[in-house]
């Protein structure tokens, strides 16, 4: 049957074939078997953030990677578009810290993308994540991580289900973004899907810019 569950765990399973780390939401929350969130208001996931911060900036000392990790984690702000701009200027341009060598202040960006090498970049696919905040409690399909920063956020909905629009999709993210906004400061796409359709746009798009989800057509070879 073409049910939600059958469709997330397809994605998942497509995602892992792509190299991607899967991890199921229970097992990594703070209280799992598998423990990788300091609590359940936790948005990023810390540990993979401050390794794979060390792994990409691997001359600048532990000060330099601590002030980069709390600049990121503290955005300054309490309004989810303006955090959100604030800290695609961070993954685009890299964290400016200030580091003293050999008695000289410098400053520097730190990466928190290794954009020329994608396999240096740590990619997981997480489902069935729980975010608490603000006495709200919400249950997530698919988000996905990049270096334990949640980039992708994917909302699916059953085939077989009568209800299941894209529209609908769209608005259970209006619904999210209102209730635990916190996740989508580190928000670069959303995707939606009703199960046979998938659509995608930035998190500050209306339903009519959503886009179709387009396979990649291969290049037919020359007959020669």
């Amino acid at each position: 049957m073409l049910n939600e569950n059958t469709i997330e765990h397809a994605l998942i399973d497509q995602l892992i074939g792509q190299g991607y780390t899967y991890f199921n939401g229970t097992d990594i929350s703070p209280i799992g078997k598998n423990a990788q969130r300091e609590s359940f208001a936790s948005i990023l996931l810390e540990n993979h953030f401050k390794t794979s911060l060390k792994k990409l900036n691997p001359t600048l000392p532990e000060s330099a990677l601590s002030e980069a990790y709390q600049k990121v984690i503290n955005l300054g702000t309490e309004d989810i578009m303006e955090n959100n701009e604030r800290f695609h200027t961070l993954l685009n341009n890299g964290v400016t810290v200030e580091y003293t060598k050999s008695g000289k202040t410098k400053g520097i960006n730190l990466k928190l993308l290794d954009v020329e090498n994608p396999e240096h970049n740590n990619f997981a696919a997480v489902n069935q994540l729980v975010v608490k905040e603000n006495n709200n409690e919400k249950r997530f399909d698919l988000v996905i991580y990049v270096n334990g920063l949640p980039l992708v956020f994917i909302e699916l909905k059953s085939a077989t289900s009568g209800k299941a629009t894209l529209r609908r999709a769209y608005g259970q993210i209006q619904n999210y973004k209102k209730a635990v906004p916190s996740i989508f400061y580190y928000n670069a796409i959303c995707v939606i899907s009703d199960g046979i359709d998938a659509a995608s746009s930035s998190l500050s798009a209306p339903f009519s810019r959503f886009l179709e989800w387009k396979k990649q057509k291969m290049k037919k070879k020359k007959v020669v």
